[in-house]
């Protein structure tokens, strides 16, 4: 680090960040929906007790060190790719849907992974360009996904319909999830991806859903589907997935984890 005042600041701060992944996955094998979440005592005591516990630990360390103890010690970061090593939900947010189409994009300067990408394409897998690298270096595979969180959870005893997928989910329900979670756990951001079908909420309305709730976020984003080509989930219906059944994967799992050895890119 060469600025001398990022340097003073990180010194004095020393600010960590302790997350969460898997969350849904947590709520529905305890047989809690997500929409309930938020006004459930006993999570929320949970997660109160949980930051308590990550905060002494961070005070304790601290004085052995004889530093100043971190500002800031649990943050909910951005966990897409993390979370597919230990096939888990996401970080904080619902699975996006049963049955989606999942994105992935390969660099064809590495052999590797252009060899990846060959294989896509004999298994009649969708296989484009990247529209947003103008050298043509990125080919961007599309893997029929069936979220496998909905199969744990039937396994274990429960109603597979206690797992929420954000488009049955109201944007107030996952925005009030995110404000618990700043209350309850994280002081440092959050990072929290509402997404919704297409339409079903007017710009009016995702505005005002937005204001009557942005005292208590900080790191929201408003994702509806169709306003970004290539997105990294497009979400199927049961049907469509029928189609691709085929060539489809689980997921909460890296296609090329399936093994228990993941690539290393």
């Amino acid at each position: 680090m060469t600025d001398d005042q990022q340097r003073e600041v990180m010194h004095s701060e020393r600010r960590i960040g302790v997350g969460h992944l898997g969350v849904q996955g947590f709520l529905a094998k305890q047989g809690m929906r997500y929409s309930s979440a938020p006004y459930n005592y006993a999570f929320r005591g949970l997660l109160n007790s949980l930051y308590e516990t990550v905060r002494e630990e961070a005070r304790e360390y601290a004085f052995k060190l004889r530093v100043p103890e971190p500002v800031k010690v649990t943050t909910v970061a951005p966990t897409g790719s993390i979370a597919k090593l230990p096939g888990v939900s996401e970080g904080i947010h619902p699975i996006y849907a049963r049955h989606f189409l999942r994105r992935v994009r390969f660099s064809m300067t590495d052999p590797a992974q252009a060899a990846t990408v060959q294989e896509a394409v004999n298994a009649g897998l969708l296989v484009e360009k990247c529209i947003y690298d103008q050298s043509g270096n990125t080919m961007v595979v599309a893997y029929p996904t069936k979220e496998k969180l909905v199969a744990e959870v039937e396994a274990v005893g429960y109603d597979p319909k206690i797992v929420e997928s954000a488009d049955e989910i109201d944007l107030h329900a996952m925005l009030a999830f995110q404000a618990m979670y700043q209350r309850e756990y994280a002081d440092n951001a959050v990072s929290f991806t509402a997404n919704f079908p297409e339409g079903r909420y007017t710009v009016e309305e995702a505005a005002l859903a937005i204001e009557s709730w942005l005292p208590a976020l900080k790191g929201t984003t408003l994702m509806p589907d169709g306003t970004r080509e290539q997105a990294p989930y497009e979400r199927l219906t049961a049907e469509q997935f029928a189609e691709y059944e085929v060539t489809a994967i689980e997921d909460s799992t890296d296609e090329d984890c399936a093994t228990g050895a993941c690539s290393v890119r």
